[in-house]
């Protein structure tokens, strides 16, 4: 069935979003410390504080104003790599509600795909490349997939979430092929990738599901 998504709503996910970022900051930052340079978790701890800070001084009754408030928060306060790449995510789903009262059953369909290709340009990677896509990319066809069978947008974002979750976990043995992981080598293959964890995180926490990550 159709599910009305109102910027009430929104706030609730955002908050659900923020505190489990905060929440895996220790998971994240050991990923980050066998594949990268080990500050994922302070990174994602900075951006759950923006989205902290504009839940709590940013009284818009806009779903896409609040977003695109975020979206800027994060940009100056937390610009590491998978902050960035988050920040413009955020600008486009902004993009896509525009001045819409709610965020309906085709918005909600249509905002991993334009995530998707924002982090393409920005972060020029590929599925397989062992990156946040690697989630990002499951999650929004299996959100498309189930929809179709079911029209039941809620159902549909609870399969996509044990989706991203099946796929980042699934990371895990992968080598890197892009970042500073890459640069690793054999090392990159012991821990999923953390920005498809970051994803399963919010994914799941978007629809108050916790998150299984295989560390």
């Amino acid at each position: 069935m159709s599910m009305s998504f109102s910027t009430d709503d929104l706030r609730k996910a955002l908050d659900r979003i923020a505190s489990e970022l905060i929440g895996h900051k220790d998971s994240l930052t050991y990923i980050d410390s066998v594949t990268g340079d080990g500050d994922l978790g302070i990174s994602m701890e900075k951006v759950a504080h923006c989205i902290m800070h504009e839940l709590q001084t940013n009284e818009t009754s806009s779903a896409a104003q609040l977003l695109l408030s975020c979206a800027r928060q994060i940009s100056v306060h937390a610009p590491s790599t998978m902050g960035t790449l988050m920040s413009f995510a955020i600008f486009e789903a902004a993009k896509i509600l525009k001045d819409a009262p709610a965020i309906d059953d085709a918005s909600m369909l249509l905002i991993p795909r334009k995530m998707v290709e924002v982090i393409m340009i920005h972060g020029r990677a590929q599925q397989g490349d062992k990156t946040v896509l690697d989630a990002l990319i499951p999650y929004g066809e299996t959100l498309v997939s189930a929809y179709v069978q079911s029209h039941d947008i809620g159902q549909a974002a609870w399969e996509a979430a044990c989706q991203a979750e099946r796929s980042a976990n699934a990371t895990k043995g992968w080598l890197a092929k892009i970042g500073r992981a890459k640069w690793i080598g054999e090392r990159s293959r012991h821990c999923p990738d953390g920005g498809a964890v970051v994803c399963a995180i919010i994914a799941n926490a978007f629809i108050s599901r916790q998150v299984s990550i295989d560390i």
